[in-house]
């Protein structure tokens, strides 16, 4: 454990150094046991944050060498079919529960059928489909890793940092649509002049074929969305994971599905094998995910927000855009109506467009489903606040409630600087900490009145609790 030097002469210059920069820094002074001593995230082993289940198993390996970075654990895990990479617990145990769908995928995909049937025309168009699957929000250099932005004492923004999923796809694929109606063309009116004078038979137009051929695709694409969600339905998981080697494989196995009369669904039934038993089962997709397209999704999500946030705009802006995957983002409207909050919706909503990794969107969604585990229905009527980068949680009682969905809290200079604000240093408080965290910010958390809970529940999965009026 770190500590601060007995020395009393010592002790006294170190909290003067420390007070100083704080003040030099514009942050808040800490108090000074919390401001005594901090510390570098480390290298640890991966058996100290994982179950031993998941450390190896049939097709599967993790390295016992795990780096901390933004509170939250980045494992590599090699597969049979190649190396991923999985920047916390969560994100390891989802990788490692697709792996047996992983497989079906990867099976059908070599199929003579599959093969037959694709020929030589995926190339491009998948490689397109796979980045806008993975890739919603453009990348953004320099940013920091984990989810150490939402502890620090204030919000850093970037310009111009969500983007349409919508837009991307439109450029990648190509704006397809009919501006014109078949065989009309701009200025058709005052170009043939009086309709009497017509020709009975229309020319066909270049832009006839154009419209045409946007009106086969687009038709393609909506089937091949359909196919995908059918898809992952079946094998239990995600139609929108990261995971780029199931992308890679879901997407093709879709779009050779999309079209002619190769069957995707009878090509997994050939191969056999299991799906994600543990995510489908396990309370961690919600079904509508499956059932309803990217776009009825968002209206629907849209529709059940606007029961806990006032600002239309900012809910419309919220379900087009930024790097909530229609998974994620049907999670967070879920966890909001499990917590039922009377105030503060809309600085979360604010706070949420903010995310810019799939982590961090993660991050936001499981601080809300700590809440819920803790109080049940007695958050019901409680109030979001957005304190420094992050947020926190009122109850109706007073208590304060701090969610951080982390793999392990490190006391370093930006949560020294951030549990010094003064809305968190009053009245009753609790951190809720997903994970656990070192002896240092354990010992510091309790020098400051916090009472700490490690390894907290994030039970009832808010994931599972969309919608009941739709069923």
């Amino acid at each position: 454990m770190l500590r601060s030097s007995s020395s009393p002469q010592r002790h006294l210059h170190c909290v003067a150094a420390a007070l100083l920069g704080a003040w030099l820094a514009g942050a808040p002074a800490a108090a000074p046991g919390a401001a005594a001593a901090t510390e570098e995230e480390a290298v640890v082993d991966a058996a100290s944050l994982i179950e031993p289940a998941l450390l190896s198993g049939p097709g599967f390996s993790v390295d016992p060498h795990v780096e901390l970075r933004g509170y939250m654990a980045h494992f590599t895990l090699d597969t049979r079919l190649g190396t991923l990479q999985a920047p916390s617990v969560e994100m390891l145990t989802e990788r490692e529960a697709e792996l047996p769908a992983l497989e079906r995928l990867d099976a059908a995909t070599h199929s003579e059928a599959f093969v037959r049937a694709a020929g030589d025309r995926l190339g491009h168009t998948v490689e397109s489909l796979v980045n806008i699957a993975l890739h919603p929000v453009d990348t953004v250099t320099g940013l920091p890793v984990g989810v150490a932005r939402y502890l620090r004492d204030r919000l850093v923004r970037q310009a111009n940092q969500a983007q349409s999923l919508t837009d991307r796809a439109a450029r990648k694929l190509g704006n397809i649509g009919e501006p014109f109606p078949a065989d009309q063309g701009p200025m058709t009116q005052a170009r043939d002049g009086d309709a009497t004078d017509a020709p009975a038979a229309r020319r066909k137009t270049w832009y006839t074929r154009i419209a045409r051929e946007g009106e086969r695709y687009v038709k393609r694409e909506l089937k091949f969305n359909t196919v995908k969600r059918d898809i992952a339905r079946r094998l239990g998981i995600d139609p929108y994971s990261t995971n780029p080697q199931v992308q890679e494989r879901l997407v093709a196995l879709a779009w050779v599905g999309s079209a002619g009369s190769f069957s995707a669904g009878a090509a997994l039934d050939a191969v056999g094998g299991v799906g994600a038993d543990i995510l489908a089962k396990g309370g961690q997709i919600d079904e509508i995910v499956w059932r309803l397209s990217p776009d009825d999704l968002r209206a629907r999500n849209a529709t059940r927000l606007q029961a806990h946030c006032r600002d239309a705009l900012l809910v419309r802006q919220f379900v087009r855009r930024g790097a909530f995957s229609p998974t994620l983002q049907t999670a967070l409207v879920d966890a909001l109506d499990a917590l039922q909050p009377a105030t503060g919706c809309d600085a979360f909503l604010e706070l949420a467009m903010s995310a810019r990794s799939e982590l961090e969107a993660r991050f936001l969604v499981n601080g809300l489903a700590l809440v819920h585990s803790a109080l049940g229905a007695h958050a019901h009527g409680g109030h979001l606040l957005t304190i420094g980068a992050g947020f926190a949680f009122r109850a109706d009682d007073g208590e304060l409630l701090l969610p951080l969905a982390v793999d392990r809290l490190s006391w370093t200079d930006d949560a020294a600087r951030y549990f010094a604000l003064a809305p968190l240093r009053e009245g009753r408080r609790r951190v809720l900490i997903a994970g656990d965290a070192t002896a240092l910010a354990a010992e510091r958390l309790a020098e400051l009145g916090w009472r700490v809970e490690l390894r907290a529940p994030r039970g009832p999965n808010t994931t599972r609790a969309a919608a009941t009026a739709d069923r």
